[in-house]
């Protein structure tokens, strides 16, 4: 069974790696259980972990490297794929302090919004062993819509600012931040990778305009991009929910899509593909709730992304 086949079952991390499959070009790709193993080390910011079953190197990525013009699918190297880095950014007036991880992508090689759409690798950052760190979020930069054999993924390419504003237990005290963010990186294969943050936060540190102009960068109201009506419906099907919903906006790119998510919801949620009719763009999510477990239509979540961008709505209706 080629890799991405048995990835796209969702058999198991220790079932594929102990398959021995090797790397090969497959339809795009979803991995919702497959993130690998986080290994110790310890630097500023590095690959921790690759998945075996398309690389076998763990390459150190040294600050300030950055790529060559062009990596090969079929037979991928890590350091001609992407550099990161950490920015180790500055103290925000309210106690919390704004850092941010620099990553550069070779050629058309992706990686993925906090939703990668119908296709990709979710990303998770784990901040459990940071010290004095209250909670790590991820400021998401708008992001843009990739279109592969038909399938629809969300996110970047060529060079990304995510920045991560750290809160601190206490306030005035020094942070150590050391977390794993797990994301992919995509081509015509994809490659789970595991990065590992580290700063030591001492001081108030300087600010830094690539970062300040990521936090400017973000999805914009659907209101503005002429936003008129929005509905919802959720229908019952085997093994779960279909939350379709809809909006009325004139079309915002020569190819869109429309992503439904539950906001803070701890519900599985799988994109579906979306249809528009006229100025009436529908999306779709399969959701396997617990049982007894509500749908709250306000948490409703609706992003139209194209190649110009987001626009997004909140709730099942206009105006709220």
């Amino acid at each position: 069974m080629p890799a991405l086949a048995c990835l796209a079952k969702g058999i198991g991390w220790e079932e594929l790696t102990q398959s021995g499959h090797s790397a090969e070009k497959s339809r795009p790709c979803y991995f919702p259980s497959c993130a690998p193993q986080a290994i110790t080390a310890g630097m500023t910011c590095f690959i921790r972990r690759l998945a075996p079953t398309f690389l076998t190197l763990a390459a150190l990525l040294a600050p300030g490297l950055f790529l060559p013009a062009k990596a090969s699918a079929q037979n991928p190297r890590i350091a001609e794929i992407m550099d990161a880095r950490m920015r180790p950014g500055w103290q925000t007036e309210a106690g919390t302090h704004m850092a941010a991880l620099h990553i550069r992508l070779a050629g058309e090689w992706i990686t993925y919004w906090r939703h990668p759409g119908e296709s990709g690798i979710v990303p998770r950052l784990d901040w459990s062993a940071s010290r004095n760190v209250a909670a790590a979020r991820i400021h998401w930069p708008e992001p843009r819509l990739f279109t592969k054999l038909g399938v629809s993924s969300i996110g970047y390419d060529d060079e990304i600012i995510l920045p991560i504003e750290l809160t601190p237990l206490e306030k005035g005290l020094p942070m150590v931040l050391d977390a794993t963010l797990s994301l992919g990186v995509c081509d015509d294969i994809c490659i789970p990778v595991e990065l590992a943050l580290q700063l030591n936060l001492n001081d108030s540190g300087m600010p830094d305009g690539m970062i300040a102009t990521a936090l400017t960068q973000r999805p914009r109201p659907a209101q503005g991009a002429g936003l008129q009506a929005v509905s919802c419906t959720i229908t019952p099907e085997r093994k779960g929910l279909r939350l379709s919903a809809s909006m009325t906006v004139p079309p915002q790119g020569a190819t869109e899509f429309a992503l439904v998510e539950l906001q803070g919801s701890t519900i599985r949620n799988r994109a579906m593909p979306s249809q528009r009719v006229g100025d009436t763009i529908t999306g779709h999510a399969f959701l396997r709730p617990s049982a007894g477990e509500a749908i709250d239509r306000s948490r409703v979540r609706i992003s139209l992304v194209s190649e110009n961008g987001v626009v997004q709505h909140q709730g099942c209706s206009f105006p709220n």
